[in-house]
């Protein structure tokens, strides 16, 4: 099998994990798990989960020297954030709509990307935010069901936010540790910060068995997924890639019309495919900037 072709199917792998993961953190909110002790504990167990890939891998267990406290600060902080933000939006609409949102921060890391001078304004990258500002404007305004409440569509935004200062900010402070050992040591960061608040909330507490279950095979879904992406991105690049895992988003919202009962409205998924060509679009802009670096030098 060729490289692309074990990338493929990594890739897709991955994305039924990935979309797998959101379906069941749709189910723990309706187990009444809180927010920071779901968010908590399903990191711990993919943490656990990374650290095995990495002692099986036989590599270093800690990220490169200056790069150990910016990786369980960022997971601490940043993407501890973007998790609860995530998990929270859950209780306030549907799976479709808070995933569709939720991937709107491919576009996001463009817009602040061109902001910064990190990247060149392209027709291409104007499409593609203005095609994902479409997308998710029809997730929200969509059908005459409400499909996700005001509060709702804060946090999904947020959470986006959030995983686009992660992924600007890690390029900076993380740029030559092992992807999956920074992985680690983010999700040990985010276990930390967020079990740290749940027990100052009260939120541990005697779970259901299948609550326990639901929280750490979500879990080893997020480490193994975790890894999987890293493998995606190695073999077939980052572009690609990108486009391949937003597919993610439809395993989510299919699963979660099968399995929840939760309504897919035509407006979701025409707002749902202009997200998902904003990202391809993007990917396309990103991989062109990519190729025209060596002929400039």
């Amino acid at each position: 099998m060729s490289a692309h072709a074990r990338g493929l199917s990594i890739g897709f792998v991955t994305v039924l994990l990935f979309g797998a993961t959101v379906i069941l953190q749709a189910s723990l909110v309706k187990e009444g798990v809180k927010p920071f002790a779901a968010v908590g504990i399903r990191y711990l167990v993919a943490g656990i989960v990374c650290l095995v890939i990495v002692v099986i891998t036989r590599q270093s267990l800690l990220p490169h020297k200056g790069e150990r406290i910016p990786a369980v600060l960022l997971g601490a902080f940043v993407y501890g954030l973007q998790a609860v933000l995530f998990y929270s939006a859950l209780n306030y609409g549907t799976v479709a709509s808070v995933s569709l949102l939720f991937y709107t921060y491919p576009v996001i890391v463009l817009l602040a990307s061109l902001a910064l001078g990190l990247r060149r304004w392209s027709w291409l990258a104007g499409g593609s935010a203005g095609l994902s500002v479409v997308g998710a404007a029809l997730v929200v305004a969509t059908g005459r069901a409400v499909a996700i409440e005001p509060i709702g569509i804060a946090m999904a935004l947020g959470s986006a936010c959030c995983v686009a200062v992660f992924l600007l900010a890690n390029k900076r402070l993380i740029p030559t540790t092992p992807a999956i050992v920074a992985a680690t040591w983010v999700s040990f960061g985010v276990a930390t910060s967020t079990l740290l608040i749940a027990f100052l909330l009260g939120e541990i507490e005697s779970f259901s068995a299948r609550a326990w279950l639901v929280l750490v095979i979500s879990g080893a879904f997020t480490g193994v997924g975790t890894a999987g992406m890293y493998v995606a991105l190695a073999l077939l690049g980052p572009a690609p890639a990108s486009v391949l895992l937003s597919l993610q988003t439809v395993v989510a919202i299919t699963g979660s019309a099968l399995l929840l009962g939760q309504p897919v409205l035509a407006g979701q998924i025409v707002g749902g495919a202009a997200i998902l060509g904003a990202i391809a679009i993007s990917a396309i802009g990103t991989r062109r900037e990519s190729a025209a670096i060596p002929r400039q030098q």
